[in-house]
């Protein structure tokens, strides 16, 4: 082997080694990076479960509406595109009847011009649409008589008048729909009348209606009142509005076959005394402000405003320890009194499982050490507090273990309180009051508002 050959392969040989070296070197990284990966998914996967069990203690006591949305959804994405098979399906109502018909033939073929054959089949459509409407017009001739007994000039009265006024009485229940079903401005309400109508209404007689409309329903409204203190239930809520510039507070009670709105100047018991009087021994529906404690009645705590408060804890970003088993225990003790009063029968059975359940709750909320966090210490003192008024709904039949009902009757004056803003005089808020408490107990009656409303005013008219 020469000199120069053998160098070429010493060179080789030492290229062959250091790739070998570097090789080996990079097999030793590769493997120590592939033992750091799968440390590292380790931490990832243990960092998932603890994310998960995270998520399930803070969002997993949600609303069961918004429970329900997210099964809906994903079970959704798994369903088969189309109604389900044997779904009958669900389409508008046909019309009953037909103002005018409109019958389509041809003549002749639209392809060639051929001569046509009349077949048996026959298409109907219908189409609904809405047209211009004017003012229904109605003109008296009022002939006047001479008296020649008394010698005086009569003549008959207008019927069916709201005085000396230029639009009807529908005309009057329509703005009052307008403006507290609809909740439109004044200002609205008269571009809405005359775009549609040609009215040539102005925002002085919109506001001049709403006024005579408060007026000739005075009487019904203090007939409410009145009776709301033969109530056996009543459940009553307020909520905060300006009144001239000043801080009201609008009331809400509800029973059975009637509301009632009440602007007033206070907050507290004596607006519940006016309202249902100092001797009242039924039943009252009311959240925990305390001022209410005293108010007449027996009493039945808003178990919404308790198991809300308890989740919201939860939701916290740094929830406190003990709050995810106060919340579970304090809904489970609620779930099971509301499947269990559905079997009640009897006064004895009623008084029966009432004390158990008092009993149940406070042997929860005074467990020795559990409940630390100040927070739930206060949510645990409250419950243990109206203990016995939280379950008022199992002793006597009708009552309904939320405040749901008089909440619900805020949200439209919350929805007003948005649009309009605030009352610039005591009389418009009063004459929202009348008019809500109307309209509110007519529909619990499931009277139409128009006839019915009709209906009433003729009788104060005659």
């Amino acid at each position: 082997m020469s000199k120069e050959h053998s160098e070429i392969v010493e060179q080789l040989q030492r290229e062959n080694r250091e790739l070998r070296e570097e090789v080996s070197r990079l097999r030793k990284e590769l493997e120590e990076k592939e033992s750091k990966n799968e440390e590292l998914q380790e931490e990832i996967n243990e960092l998932k479960e603890e994310n998960q069990k995270l998520r399930q203690a803070i969002f997993g006591f949600k609303s069961s509406k918004k429970r329900r949305r997210s099964s809906h959804t994903n079970q959704k994405k798994h369903k088969k595109r189309g109604p389900p098979f044997g779904h009958k399906g669900t389409s508008r109502k046909r019309p009953d009847r037909a103002d005018t018909t409109i019958v389509l033939e041809l003549e002749a073929c639209p392809y060639c011009g051929g001569e046509l054959k009349e077949l048996k089949d026959v298409r109907v459509r219908y189409e609904e649409e809405i047209i211009p409407i004017p003012l229904f017009v109605i003109k008296y001739v009022i002939k006047q008589g001479y008296c020649k007994h008394c010698d005086k000039v009569v003549y008959p009265e207008v019927p069916e008048t709201i005085g000396n006024r230029h639009f009807g009485i529908r005309f009057l229940l329509y703005i009052a729909y307008l403006r507290y079903v609809m909740n439109l401005p004044e200002e609205k309400i008269a571009t809405l009348l005359n775009d549609t109508y040609d009215a040539h209404v102005s925002v002085g007689t919109v506001v001049d209606y709403l006024k005579k409309a408060a007026e000739l329903f005075g009487d019904e409204y203090r007939r409410i009142k009145c009776e709301m203190r033969e109530s056996q239930i009543c459940n009553y809520d307020d909520t905060g509005q300006r009144v001239d510039g000043m801080n009201r507070w609008l009331w809400a009670f509800v029973s059975k076959e009637m509301v009632l709105y009440l602007t007033s100047k206070n907050r507290g018991k004596k607006v519940v005394i006016k309202v249902l009087g100092e001797d009242y021994d039924g039943v009252t529906g009311q959240d925990f402000y305390p001022s209410f404690d005293r108010a007449p009645g027996r009493k039945q705590k808003c178990w919404a405003h308790l198991l809300n408060d308890a989740r919201e804890l939860v939701e916290k970003k740094q929830p406190p320890p003990e709050s995810l088993e106060f919340y579970e225990g304090l809904s489970q003790i609620y779930k099971d009194a509301m499947e269990v009063v559905k079997g009640l029968e009897t006064e004895e059975e009623r008084q029966s499982v009432y004390a158990q359940f008092v009993e149940r709750l406070e042997k929860f909320v005074t467990q020795e050490g559990k409940w630390e966090h100040h927070a739930v210490k206060t949510l645990a003192k409250r419950a243990l507090k109206y203990m016995h008024e939280l379950f008022t709904f199992i002793r006597v039949p009708g009552v309904e273990p939320t405040n749901n009902i008089a909440e619900r009757a805020l949200r439209p004056a919350v929805r007003q309180r948005k649009i309009w803003g605030c009352f610039r005089t005591t009389e418009g808020a009063k004459n929202r009051d009348i008019m809500m408490s109307v309209i509110g107990t007519m529909k619990i009656l499931n009277k139409d508002f128009f006839t019915a409303g009709k209906e009433y005013i003729l009788s104060r008219l005659s």
